[in-house]
């Protein structure tokens, strides 16, 4: 792997202090897991490209803001994580959709740099099964049923 990503920057994209080493193994595995199959979309003619540290640092962005939206979203599924209450335009509780959209900016910044990957369709991207989580019901999604 040409680019590296550690713990410490994970937990500074996802605003989870230092000190704090709660997360520190799933982090770690999450870094272990993900990181080779981002780079694999990766174009080789960018990623073996050391020598342009600006490349280097929007691969890296990209790379990080992915795995550390996958991290927010495994934290939001954990148990009464996504417990919150809506009074209004109000909400008190779990921004449940930071995670998917700091995805979505890695998956865009990462677009232009994509390779072709032979039996994947070309609109193929990076993807996590998290990437929708509003599940919320109410009188308006319930209306024709």
């Amino acid at each position: 792997m040409a680019i590296t990503i550690t713990r410490a920057e994970v937990k500074r994209k996802c605003m989870i202090p230092s000190s704090d080493t709660t997360y520190d193994s799933d982090i770690d595995a999450l870094i272990t897991e993900m990181q080779p199959s981002v780079e694999y979309t990766i174009a080789d003619v960018y990623l073996n490209d050391t020598s342009n540290t600006k490349l280097q640092a929007v691969l890296k962005l990209g790379i990080l803001e992915v795995m550390s939206g996958e991290l927010l979203q495994q934290l939001y599924r954990e148990l009464g994580a996504s417990e919150g209450v809506k009074v209004g335009s109000i909400t008190i509780g779990a921004r449940k959709e930071h995670g998917a959209k700091l995805i979505g900016q890695g998956t865009s910044r990462l677009q232009p740099f994509r390779k072709t990957i032979e039996g994947v369709s070309d609109d193929a991207q990076i993807s996590s099964t998290t990437a929708r989580t509003d599940r919320t019901f109410n009188a308006d999604s319930m209306k024709g049923w």
